[in-house]
């Protein structure tokens, strides 16, 4: 799993706000993506974003998410994602990349 790549996506689909990032987009468990949605939260990369539940019942909303300067600083620093990154449609394929 590259979980930069992840954050990255999540980050600019956040940002973009055409669409909330899932777990299943991702092929991720919920708990698996609830621990990336964490470390974007706890890295204040974006707020407003809830996470409730324990385990494999974890539920992460990111509707009301809003991206920070310190997002907006992820996103220009990994640049270079974005010359091959085609949205959440083709995430699984471009997360091997």
């Amino acid at each position: 799993m590259n979980e930069k790549k992840i954050i990255y996506s999540i980050l600019l689909e956040i940002k973009n706000g055409i669409q909330e990032p899932k777990a299943t987009d991702y092929g991720l468990s919920n708990s698996q993506f609830a621990d990336i949605v964490k470390i974007i939260k706890d890295s204040e990369y974006a707020n407003n974003i809830a996470i409730a539940g324990r385990d494999e019942k974890l539920i992460v909303w990111l509707n009301k998410a809003k991206i920070t300067l310190k997002g907006i600083d992820f996103l220009e620093q990994n640049s270079a994602f974005v010359k091959t990154y085609k949205g959440l449609k083709e995430i699984r394929d471009w997360i091997k990349l």
